[in-house]
């Protein structure tokens, strides 16, 4: 572009005149940065005879404009490309927030408690709750830590939504009992 624009402006030659020589409306795709085209080879000669008439040249062949063109071309290609892959890892790398029709955001989340059964745990969260909080959270395959896992109902939302799931329990009573119900 800065090619074909610095020689326009070196000799002062005006978008009339290169339509009028290539008998074309071209001059805006030529000449500035605004929807840029490479001439063909027939209007490129027309240009170089037009430029030498002014006291000027376009010395690139249209040979070699091409294979320049064609080269910046393809590093646009690969960079688009390398933006591409980097966006989507970005995005793999984000942490999710998936709202939808089953599974809305509010300020307020409203679930039964867990009901009183031998063996429960005194802070066991609704299954409801916990799937509610996994599945808007994160992705499919992804890791879910409970740092305090107690019963370990986060893992068994974990299970039931394909997540993978880490506990960690400080009480061993609690952690070897819990880990017996993920075995039966």
């Amino acid at each position: 572009m800065d090619y074909f624009k610095n020689a326009k402006d070196a000799l002062n030659i005006s978008a009339k005149e290169i339509n009028e020589a290539t008998g074309t409306q071209m001059c805006s795709h030529w000449f500035s940065s605004s929807q840029w085209k490479l001439p063909t080879e027939k209007q490129y000669q027309q240009l170089q005879t037009l430029f030498v008439s002014k006291s000027g040249q376009l010395p690139k062949s249209h040979s070699d404009l091409t294979t320049e063109y064609q080269a910046l071309h393809n590093e646009y290609g690969k960079l688009i490309k390398e933006y591409d892959e980097l966006k989507a890892e970005y995005e793999n790398l984000r942490r999710p927030f998936h709202v939808t029709a089953e599974v809305p955001y509010t300020d307020v989340w409203t679930f039964a408690p867990v009901q009183y059964y031998p063996g429960k745990h005194p802070c066991e969260k609704p299954a409801d709750l916990l799937e509610h909080i996994i599945a808007s959270s994160s992705r499919e395959g992804a890791v879910v830590l409970d740092a305090f896992m107690g019963s370990g109902s986060t893992g068994k939302a974990c299970l039931a939504l394909n997540r993978k799931f880490v506990g960690i329990e400080m009480e061993e009573e609690m952690y070897t009992k819990t880990i017996n119900t993920f075995k039966g």
